[in-house]
């Protein structure tokens, strides 16, 4: 979750682009949705703080929420098989002493297995959260580009950048950031 600023800023800048290419191809229609136009933004050329975006995007927020909560049942899940495991172990390490050779590469092995199974298990879990995440990004993306492009089919930018720190826009103008009435679009928008 913590590339997950990187993956939104590259979001942004994949809809920059396609909203140059649509404004240079002159196509604009009529959105039926009332979108908010930002005050003071006049030019042609406006910029949204990423940051501030996903720290008060509602539909951000509860999508991390979604994550976080999956992310620490898998952990539970994990710890509670880990604590058994270990726990087979001890008692292994107990009574080897009374086993024959024998019984004991028996127990090594089926205990070896279990171990396998766990890591392929944790593997298993973290792949599909992994793919969770990508879907929820995903659909974060749609959402905030549907938001933009119908922003910008009423207001019309050449360009709507996506900054944070660290990114390729070290300065920005004050007056040409949009983020807060963006923010109150989308979190209007359901």
């Amino acid at each position: 979750m913590k590339n997950g600023l990187l993956v939104y800023c590259l979001l942004l800048t994949v809809a920059v682009g396609y909203l140059f290419y649509k404004v240079n191809k002159n196509t604009t229609t009529a959105s039926k949705e009332e979108v908010v136009v930002p005050e003071g933004a006049g030019g042609n050329i406006v910029f949204i703080n990423v940051d501030t975006l996903l720290e008060h995007y509602n539909f951000y927020k509860d999508l991390r929420e979604i994550l976080t909560k999956k992310q620490d049942s898998i952990d539970d899940i994990l710890k509670k098989r880990g604590r058994d495991l270990e726990g087979e172990i001890a008692m292994y390490q107990k009574l080897a002493g009374n086993m024959t050779e024998e019984q004991r590469a028996k127990e090594e092995d089926r205990l070896g297995k279990k171990q396998q199974q766990l890591m392929q298990f944790k593997d298993d879990l973290v792949h599909k959260l992994s793919a969770q995440e990508d879907a929820l990004q995903d659909s974060l993306h749609k959402h905030l580009t549907s938001y933009l492009k119908d922003l910008n089919n009423k207001i019309n930018y050449h360009f709507i950048l996506g900054y944070q720190r660290g990114s390729g826009i070290l300065l920005a103008n004050d007056s040409l950031d949009i983020t807060g009435s963006v923010i109150e679009g989308l979190n209007k928008r359901k």
